[in-house]
């Protein structure tokens, strides 16, 4: 049941961050209408907007896998790391004469910084030792 559990963790929190990604594309089209644009590179601002967005999601992903790990979440957010990495790379190889440099490369520097940064929110149980603190 742990082996089922801590598959799920990663694949979900990817899922959730692919989504939330994946999603905001047909709003950002709403709300940037010509210039959000299926097979056209979009201006500057709104690729660091796309960026803003993958942040949140990755913060949520992280904070996700580590919230869902049954045990050693740190295990658990290294594989989520690898997964997106080796995505990530995948797809920067193929989209490299499609889209500006910089954007590939801040979300592939990015990535492990947001899921650390969500994976520290997550709470730890708290100890108690029997004695109270006054």
């Amino acid at each position: 049941m742990n082996v089922l559990r801590s598959i799920a963790s990663v694949l979900v929190s990817y899922i959730v961050v692919f989504l939330i990604v994946f999603l905001s594309d047909p709003v950002l089209a709403h709300l940037f209408p010509g210039q959000y644009v299926r097979g056209q590179v979009p201006p500057a601002m709104l690729l660091w907007i796309d960026t803003a967005i993958f942040v949140v999601a990755s913060i949520l992903g992280g904070w996700l896998c580590a919230l869902m790990a049954p045990s050693r979440p740190g295990m658990h957010l290294f594989l989520l790391f690898l997964i997106g990495e080796m995505l990530g790379v995948a797809t920067t190889i193929a989209s490299w004469n499609k889209w500006p440099h910089w954007h590939s490369l801040v979300w592939l520097l990015i990535w492990p910084v947001c899921l650390w940064i969500g994976a520290r929110g997550r709470r730890s149980p708290r100890r108690t030792t029997g004695a109270a603190i006054t």
